[in-house]
């Protein structure tokens, strides 16, 4: 009645539309068991409304969870809608192909392979219903808990244009629906190393065609970006700070390619044909701190915070992917994605005017009660901090290089976010306290700026 496949942690249910027009007879049994259920979960403290709203598919899948937590394990589903476009417009057609890959788990994203959970060739932009593991990692002080995030990417590709958008999802409701946006990016035609490759040339015959090949980079390649600023007044010294719990956010890059062989002769007889979107920005990846640091700014000043971001690449290389008419396609795609947040260190002079100037009306005071306090941010506002030219090279396996040369930057978004320590070593005024602000009046701006002179 439905496609039920298992990936790890994580499961796709398939649900064909034939079902939904079953008999009433087992509509009805649905119906009953529906009834049950909703009674069992309502007396569960983690039952969210949602379950209340109970279409078939809707009904279905509370079985599937419903079966879970009697053995003891606490899953969920996303309804994950992927709504591709191109310039803005929805792309409503069949496409070459959607694949989801889960980078959930240290297993995913930081020692190997991500799992592509998802390949589906030549199908119309849907809904896919993913189930997770709910895995609960603190609770707030008002009794809400936290779910650790389910990480995926997904990836589009048409006969013309590709896109993929890197996403993190917190499983906060047994069954979540979420709508995704993947931008596509046309592929350009490049150039061909092989200047006689043709129908019916003989420069560039083959034994066979180049297998599949689903590889990550033999080394992660690092590069310190812009996360922060640390900024101080005479006095005073300041430590923008993040712990092991802290996970800041980066850009994250992906890039297309496909190769038009000739084979009515022989197998890859010759190159025809190869396109290209170049790298891509594909969203914001999380990036767990591997150890507790901090920048120090003393006394007057500011200066950047610079943290050292691993970044690793996959290659998904299909052979064969399309045929027709003596001719193949083979297509290949890479995902960058950043996996280590290694250090944090000081990097430029920052020229601040706020500093040291009459506090704007949104300030805070601390007194000389508490020398030592930590100023703690939100979890941002999702903009990029700055751009920074980076020139990488990935090698893999199989012997295969690329190339990454463009920006990378830290985004202003965390979980758990960083915190300024502030501690008085002398005080600058005769009222003995201080006057502190944040940059924009938002504690998402990761930047705070202090002055001994009081409010007028």
């Amino acid at each position: 009645m439905f496609s039920h496949f298992t990936f790890s942690d994580i499961y796709i249910h398939v649900f064909p539309e034939v079902y939904l027009v079953g008999s009433m007879v087992m509509y009805r049994n649905r119906i009953i068991f529906a009834s049950i259920i909703l009674m069992v979960l309502i007396a569960i403290p983690i039952t969210p409304a949602i379950i209340l709203r109970t279409p078939i598919e809707d009904t279905l899948l509370a079985e599937q969870l419903l079966l879970d937590l009697v053995q003891g394990k606490l899953t969920g589903f996303v309804k994950l809608t992927i709504k591709p476009v191109i310039n803005g417009t929805p792309v409503q057609d069949t496409v070459w192909f959607i694949a989801i890959h889960n980078f959930t788990g240290r297993e995913h994203k930081y020692s190997g392979l991500s799992d592509r959970i998802v390949y589906d060739k030549f199908v119309k932009p849907g809904t896919y219903n993913i189930k997770v593991n709910r895995i609960p990692i603190k609770s707030t002080a008002t009794g809400k808990t936290i779910y650790k995030p389910v990480e995926l990417y997904i990836h589009v590709a048409t006969e013309h244009y590709a896109g993929g958008i890197y996403i993190d999802i917190e499983p906060d409701q047994p069954i979540k629906s979420v709508e995704i946006t993947v931008p596509l990016h046309k592929r350009e035609p490049a150039s061909i190393t092989c200047t006689s490759c043709s129908r019916g040339s003989t420069a560039n015959l083959e034994s066979g065609c180049p297998p599949d090949a689903y590889e990550v980079s033999q080394q992660l390649q690092y590069a310190y970006v812009k996360c922060g600023e640390c900024h101080s007044i005479n006095g005073i010294e300041a430590r923008w700070t993040i712990t092991t719990e802290t996970h800041m956010y980066f850009s994250h890059h992906s890039r297309d390619l496909t190769y038009k062989w000739w084979d009515m002769y022989a197998p890859c007889y010759a190159l025809l044909e190869k396109t290209d979107t170049g790298w891509y920005d594909s969203g914001k990846a999380p990036v767990e701190s591997s150890k507790e640091d901090y920048v120090i700014q003393n006394n007057f000043g500011a200066v950047k915070v610079l943290a050292d971001v691993g970044y690793k690449c996959e290659r998904w290389y299909d052979s064969n992917f399309v045929g027709l008419d003596g001719e193949h396609v083979d297509y290949e795609y890479y995902i960058m994605t950043p996996v280590d947040l290694d250090d944090l260190k000081a990097g430029d002079q920052v020229s601040c005017s706020e500093c040291g100037s009459m506090p704007p009306s949104d300030y805070h005071v601390i007194a000389e009660s508490t020398p030592d306090v930590k100023i703690e941010f939100e979890v941002g506002d999702e903009s990029y901090w700055e751009w920074t030219s980076v020139s990488f090279t990935f090698s893999f396996s199989s012997g295969k290089t690329i190339s990454f040369g463009a920006g990378i930057s830290a985004v202003r978004k965390s979980i758990n976010p960083p915190y300024l320590r502030v501690i008085v070593h002398s005080w600058g005024n005769q009222n003995n306290c201080y006057y502190y602000w944040f940059e924009d009046n938002s504690k998402h701006s990761y930047i705070v700026h202090m002055s001994w002179i009081p409010p007028s």
